[in-house]
């Protein structure tokens, strides 16, 4: 594994522990949460992942895939990976400019995006330091 990978593959890693973390603490986001039931593929660049919700409650793999994910987001560019889980490019700007692949239920995304974008409050000023 190169340079670049190993910290796209850490941002991403901080990213799934972060929510893992947040949720526990942040009575918002465990509000946001309820309901909320998905099992989500990563596929990035040469590695994968994933997080599964349900019955509000959280947890995420990495390095394997799970069986009938509701969705699967690929992003094959590291650089491109990279703003992403750093949030200099937003889910949305991702998936239309086409470099932030989706399959599956596109409903859930929605939800799970503004998810994500909670947790980018929290990770921003770790990231920018």
């Amino acid at each position: 594994m190169d340079k670049k990978e190993f910290q796209v593959k850490m941002l991403f890693y901080l990213m799934l522990k972060s929510l893992d973390e947040i949720v526990k603490v942040d009575e918002e986001l465990q509000e946001e949460m309820k309901g909320f039931e998905a099992k989500i593929q990563w596929k990035i660049g040469n590695f994968t992942g994933y997080q599964v919700f349900k019955d509000e409650k959280y947890s995420w793999v990495i390095d394997k895939e799970i069986e009938d994910p509701d969705v699967t987001m690929t992003i094959r560019d590291l650089d491109v990976a990279k703003d992403f889980f750093t949030g200099e490019l937003d889910g949305t700007s991702a998936y239309m400019s086409g470099v932030l692949q989706i399959e599956g239920n596109l409903l859930l995304t929605m939800t799970y995006n503004s998810l994500a974008e909670y947790i980018m409050d929290y990770l921003k000023p770790l990231i920018e330091g």
